[in-house]
């Protein structure tokens, strides 16, 4: 459960979230800097909160990431081996014919809008919880970092119903 919580989390960064609310982060005052290996209970129980909230939308974005590429006529693993492929051409595959290329382009362009759509929304969540996306991705990497800290997170998940 936590490792999929911290994962879920960990999307927030590879969607370049530290990066799509730049403006947002530069006008507003920065808190007090919390000392790097302390995290305030009342910041803890906040990334609890936010990280549910994540936890939900990466179930919501899974969903429709597979309802996109079966809508064009893929099934999901052979929309792997075609990126695999595009990835390494060197990769054993089958050969992909022009309608799947086809397919596998639009489909494509969709899972870019739900990455962009993903974006917004965990910024969005995030900020709800009273974050800055650069605190929260500051604490998810001191938890990850701090077993104790994750010790700490899992038994507030559970005392909070999850």
């Amino acid at each position: 459960m936590m490792k999929y919580l911290l994962a879920t989390c960990s999307l927030m960064a590879l969607l370049g979230m530290g990066h799509s609310l730049p403006a947002l982060a530069q006008s507003t005052p920065s808190a007090p800097a919390t000392p790097k290996s302390a995290i305030a209970d009342n910041d803890l129980q906040k990334f609890v909160s936010a990280a549910k909230k994540l936890e939900a939308i990466s179930i919501d974005r899974n969903t429709q990431v597979t309802q996109a590429v079966q809508k064009e006529g893929l099934t999901v693993d052979r929309f792997k081996e075609i990126f695999l492929a595009q990835k390494d051409p060197k990769a054993t595959t089958n050969q992909i014919s022009n309608d799947e290329k086809q397919k596998f382009d639009r489909a494509i362009a969709q899972l870019n809008t739900i990455q962009k759509e993903t974006q917004t929304k965990m910024g969005s969540a995030v900020q709800a919880e009273g974050f800055e996306v650069p605190r929260f991705l500051q604490i998810l990497d001191l938890i990850q970092k701090n077993p104790d800290l994750q010790k700490k997170v899992e038994q507030m998940l559970k005392s909070a119903g999850r």
